[in-house]
């Protein structure tokens, strides 16, 4: 039998700070790129909300990896793939931001989209 300290247990994920630069470049990103459809306030116009109870329970469950992945292939709806790698980190972390969802520390980068445990 081994001896030794236990496993710590996994703290559950809480918002984090972002960086402004981040979170400014996310911000602006979605304005140009996301806003016509998802509306200015995310409240959704000619495409689904993205805040609210609905997105926040969806995502509160899932990796940052999730609504990257989501963004990365499917958005914008008429210009897939036209966003940079950089830009679809900065709305995802933008986004997780203004919904108050967990996030990893520091500016969200491609090594830290999974770095994060998803809230029941």
């Amino acid at each position: 039998m081994a001896t030794g300290p236990p496993f710590p247990a996994t703290p559950p994920a809480v918002p984090t700070p972002a960086p402004a630069g981040q979170l400014q470049r996310g911000e602006t990103t979605y304005v140009l790129a996301c806003a016509i459809c998802h509306g200015d306030r995310l409240e959704g116009v000619s495409a689904p909300e993205l805040d609210g109870a609905a997105f926040r329970a969806l995502y509160r469950t899932l990796p940052p990896r999730a609504l990257h992945d989501l963004i990365r292939d499917t958005m914008p709806d008429d210009r897939r793939g036209t966003l940079s790698p950089q830009e679809v980190l900065d709305v995802t972390a933008y986004l997780l931001h203004e919904n108050g969802l967990p996030r990893p520390q520091g500016e969200l980068n491609a090594e830290t989209l999974d770095h994060v445990t998803p809230t029941p």
